[in-house]
């Protein structure tokens, strides 16, 4: 009796202790893809066709393209496509299409070092 009763507790156990990892894992599963990231500094400016191009390191640029639905942000508080200025720094999040372009769904915007 007390062999079958160590057994029945250690089935108990078992499945008590897996039903938490399952809901774990599909909760996992749920997470947002991650966003591709484009970080630099502005170079140019492209109003009328939604687009920037950020340096960022050396001479490697690459190309944002904005929409509606991007987000915009300035030091870390609601803003504008207003606040794009070149030589500010951009921190752009998004997904590149296949013109090697990053399509925004944030812009952070910040003031440029030193001033």
């Amino acid at each position: 009796m007390r062999h079958c009763l160590s057994i029945l507790m250690g089935l108990f156990l078992g499945v008590v202790l897996c039903v938490p990892n399952t809901a774990y894992a599909q909760e996992k599963k749920t997470k947002p893809a991650k966003q591709d990231r484009v970080s630099g500094v502005v170079q140019s400016i492209s109003k009328d066709k939604n687009m920037v191009t950020v340096r960022i390191r050396g001479n490697t640029t690459r190309t944002v393209v904005w929409d509606a639905n991007t987000n915009w942000t300035y030091d870390n508080k609601p803003g504008s496509i207003n606040e794009l200025k070149e030589g500010r720094r951009a921190i752009s999040l998004g997904k590149f299409n296949d013109k090697a372009q990053l399509v925004a769904t944030r812009i952070e915007l910040q003031e440029e070092k030193g001033r």
